[in-house]
């Protein structure tokens, strides 16, 4: 058989593949759209665990080399400055900052801000235009108060219900007089998954909101020029001081690796029924043939078809039903999590109680999940479309007729 005789036999196959799918568009629709569920269900929970993962693991680029806490009792307690001078002399170290940050609660909000102190002086004009919204930018390091803050868009929105979005005023019931802050800018949308809920304070500021003495501080930041070198630097300084505990990077990259990969196996373990109930439609729908079906196979037969050619007609049908259905149920998935944002969904990925973002998230669609999306809309159904049809296809056609007709 030449080459024009194989691509006009192929072409007849795919003609009578979709004629038979038109003529049977009730049960082709039924399946479609319970495949269009089912695949954009799982593609939705893969979507927004792969591109939460590489933004969590993008913005941790920038964490020091090894944060270090000091326990006690099992929980982390602020710092003493005293091992600030030590840390700073072990070999490799090029610079150890003390921070302070922590949690703020705003009762009439009920939610926690999070609190972190940093020099803003040290920010340049152009730093103001890369981090901060177009209307706040211009605004410089005076005004009414003598502390100053940045702040994230949720939480400026919150402070708006409060008419606090100039001046919040800190205040908690032990202190004499509240802590006035003015608000010199807010962080820019699509900051949004990191600031939702950040307060960015002056560090002296900071330090008073969260109550800590003069030789206190809540971790220190060690910077290590050598990628190399941070996990023994990290061992050193366990070994010197057994009561600190030392957090690599690569730890915390690990850790958000891990998390939503388990948030994602356990709203997917959760949806396990609602699953297996549309591969067990699918199943019934299409694991068995009807009788007309049977019957079109032993005329096929008769009239000179041999098992391979109905074989392939039934794999086109599965073949052409489950892409598209894969292609549909992606599709749906994708303007579900990058268009609308991800409503009902994304609250079980996001730790914010009160503060939610309505965060923005840039798409990312690893190739492996488009592997296991396709592995689970077309290798099931294929199968379980071909082996009935496999089955009829080596029945005598006679018996097939009658026994059908």
């Amino acid at each position: 058989m030449n080459l024009r005789n194989r691509l006009e036999k192929q072409r007849n196959i795919l003609d009578f593949s979709l004629q038979n799918l038109i003529r049977r568009k009730g049960k082709s629709l039924f399946i479609l759209v319970i495949f269009v569920l089912l695949v954009s269900i799982i593609s939705s929970i893969l979507f927004l665990t792969g591109s939460l993962t590489r933004e969590m693991i993008k913005s941790s680029e920038q964490l020091p080399d090894i944060t270090i806490q000091k326990i006690k009792g099992g929980r982390q307690v602020n710092i003493e400055s005293v091992y600030l001078d030590q840390i700073e002399r072990i070999p490799g170290i090029e610079a150890a900052e003390p921070r302070a940050w922590g949690y703020f609660y705003l009762d009439s909000l009920n939610a926690n801000f999070t609190i972190f102190g940093f020099d803003l002086s040290l920010l340049e004009a152009e730093d103001y235009e890369t981090i901060l919204t177009e209307n706040t930018k211009q605004k410089n390091l005076t005004g009414k108060s003598q502390y100053k803050m940045a702040v994230g868009p949720v939480v400026y929105e919150q402070l708006k219900k409060s008419k606090m979005q100039e001046t919040y005023l800190f205040f908690n019931p032990d202190w004499e007089t509240s802590l006035p802050v003015d608000i010199i800018g807010v962080f820019k949308p699509e900051t949004e998954l990191q600031s939702a809920d950040l307060m960015l304070l002056q560090t002296d500021a900071a330090r008073k909101v969260l109550e800590l003495s003069d030789d206190e501080f809540t971790d220190i930041a060690v910077y290590i020029p050598n990628p190399e070198e941070v996990d023994n630097i990290a061992l050193k300084i366990r070994r010197a001081f057994p009561e600190l505990r030392t957090i690599t990077r690569s730890q915390i990259q690990s850790t958000y690796s891990s998390v939503f990969g388990w948030k994602s196996g356990l709203v997917l373990s959760g949806l396990l029924v609602v699953i297996l109930a549309f591969l067990v439609l699918i199943w019934d729908r299409s694991g068995g043939l009807s009788q007309e079906e049977k019957r079109e196979i032993g005329v096929l037969k008769a009239i000179g078809w041999d098992t391979e050619m109905v074989l392939a007609v039934k794999f086109l049908e599965s073949l052409i039903l489950s892409s598209i259905s894969a292609v549909l149920g992606i599709l749906v998935a994708y303007v579900y999590i990058y268009w609308l944002r991800a409503p009902g969904l994304r609250e079980v990925f996001i730790g914010w109680s009160t503060i939610y973002p309505s965060f923005k998230l840039v798409p990312y669609i690893d190739l492996k999940y488009l592997m296991l999306i396709v592995s689970i809309a077309i290798v099931p159904y294929s199968a379980v479309s071909i082996v009935p049809a496999w089955r009829a296809a080596i029945t005598d056609p006679d018996e097939i007729i009658r026994h059908n007709g």
